[in-house]
């Protein structure tokens, strides 16, 4: 493993330097290439959380033990692609609290990895999603070019749409979104030039690319 020591800007220093700091983050590489594997978050010398990445070959299971014997607080991220998706499981392991993570599934485009469309929320016992606690964003960008999550979806227990709110109108100024539902959203989907039929159910992955 090739260690690297970072600031809690991301930059990077010198191990005596991050050592003299109140906080500080360590990077874990594979040998001789950028493979991330591992980010220690550190404070007075004591790790308070780790952000691990499960890669093929991972054995899960002894990944858990090896990072309970280090923090009782720590993230284990897997990593897929699919159709122009990514779609990442988050376990997220609180031992103080509870011996089983709180499971999530993210889903963003190969082409924007920043701007999640979708997050869900996964049942520890049926390791189903838990379509109540769906969030799903369609971005567009504002008049100055910055991207922004323009619509944001809420959903019900049965996967229909709850909620549908749309910024497009005036991004800054809350009283001027509008709400749809799912009866309504034929009137959002008329305003909007793209099909965006994915966002009317809590469906984790669209069929096809709906957002350009």
């Amino acid at each position: 493993m090739r260690k690297v020591y970072k600031n809690i800007f991301g930059e990077v220093i010198s191990k005596s330097k991050a050592t003299k700091l109140d906080e500080y983050h360590l990077y874990y590489y594979e040998s001789d290439s950028d493979i991330l594997k591992e980010i220690e978050f550190i404070n007075e010398e004591s790790i308070y959380n780790i952000n691990y990445f499960l890669h093929e070959g991972d054995n899960e299971d002894e990944v858990v033990e090896y990072l309970k014997e280090k923090s009782d607080f720590f993230d284990i991220e897997r990593r897929e692609t699919a159709d122009g998706f990514i779609i990442t499981t988050n376990k997220l392991y609180s031992l103080s609290v509870d011996d089983l993570p709180l499971i999530s599934k993210t889903v963003f485009k190969t082409d924007d990895p920043e701007n999640f469309i979708c997050s869900q929320v996964i049942d520890n016992e049926t390791q189903k999603p838990q379509l109540e606690r769906t969030v799903k964003c369609w971005y567009t960008t504002d008049k100055n070019g910055e991207k922004y999550a323009a619509i944001e979806c809420s959903y019900e227990e049965d996967g229909k749409l709850e909620l549908a709110v749309d910024k497009t109108s005036d991004p800054d100024n809350e009283q001027n979104w509008t709400h749809y539902d799912y009866e309504t959203f034929h009137e959002l989907q008329e305003k909007i030039p793209v099909d965006i039929s994915y966002y009317k159910t809590a469906a984790l992955l669209p069929k096809e690319a709906y957002q350009n």
